[in-house]
């Protein structure tokens, strides 16, 4: 854990994605949960004993590996954008069906016993947003903003006096990105726009905080790369069958992929070329292409 400024500190190095949270005279304000229960539980009560009580939850999408953790803050208020609440439900039972809990016992066997327990109940957003919330705590100014992209619902924090910014999954900080449900160019349009914003600080949601706004571009440019490789497989002819069997150059993605999936790079391929071919096709059919 990192002190990142006078109330925000984060965490990079649990299992699945990055959390962090920030500290006002009205307590706890945490960002992201631990996809891990028992990591989700440890990082809860590391808070409460060093910081105070917990009083909101920021969810900045619906992917299990963000709000799994929800379960592990009972009582806490959970803020997230209206459209992520659709996709709870589906998301969490999902990610603790019959199949991966028999794989958990595996990978993870000092979580099953928190899995479906009666003192950690299903935790959903319940305090919704469309295009902003801004919060006072105390004397923290806190601004919950929509930057879709990775997902619909993306979700930023900022804390404009700390200059910290915490930007969800929209950015993957030296780690291979996930493409697997953005909007590949509205991804591109909410990176360029957080250009326009004073941070210091960002905390992505893979990957080590970065303080050099340069790196933004960089990940533009991956971005970028990805969709000029699955067009180029489009304008072959490819069916999508085709596309998934063609490799994807080095070059388009130079980084591995970070916290715990070492394995992960020939799934998270997977996924991108079919969202990324659905959504050219989409915008061929749309432009008459």
């Amino acid at each position: 854990m990192r002190r990142l400024s006078k109330s925000a500190y984060g965490e990079v190095y649990h299992q699945g994605s990055n959390q962090g949270f920030v500290v006002t005279p009205q307590g706890v304000l945490a960002v992201d949960t631990p996809e891990r229960p028992i990591q989700a539980v440890k990082w809860r009560e590391k808070i409460i004993d060093g910081f105070g009580p917990i009083r909101h939850l920021v969810n900045p999408h619906h992917h299990g590996d963000h709000i799994a953790g929800n379960f592990y803050f009972p009582g806490v208020e959970v803020i997230g954008h209206e459209l992520l609440l659709p996709l709870y439900d589906v998301t969490v039972n999902a990610w603790y069906s019959p199949a991966r809990l028999e794989r958990m016992k595996q990978i993870d066997p000092d979580s099953v016993w928190l899995v479906n327990h009666p003192a950690s109940p299903p935790n959903p957003p319940t305090r919704l947003y469309r295009d902003r919330l801004d919060l006072v705590l105390g004397d923290v100014r806190i601004e919950i903003l929509h930057f879709p992209g990775h997902t619909p619902e993306e979700t930023h924090v900022y804390l404009p006096d700390e200059r910290v910014m915490f930007t969800g999954d929209n950015i993957f900080y030296q780690s291979k990105i996930y493409l697997q449900d953005c909007d590949p160019w509205q991804q591109i349009e909410s990176i360029r726009r957080m250009e326009s914003y004073d941070v210091e600080v960002f905390v992505p949601g893979h990957g080590e905080y970065f303080f050099d706004k340069r790196y933004l571009q960089e990940e533009i440019t991956i971005i970028e790369s990805w969709i000029s490789f699955v067009e180029g497989l489009v304008k072959q002819g490819l069916s999508l069958e085709e596309a998934l069997k063609d490799p994807v150059p080095a070059d388009v993605d130079p980084y591995a992929p970070g916290q715990g999936r070492v394995d992960a790079s020939p799934r998270i391929n997977d996924i991108n070329v079919r969202n990324l071919y659905r959504r050219v096709k989409e915008r061929e059919s749309a432009v008459g292409v």
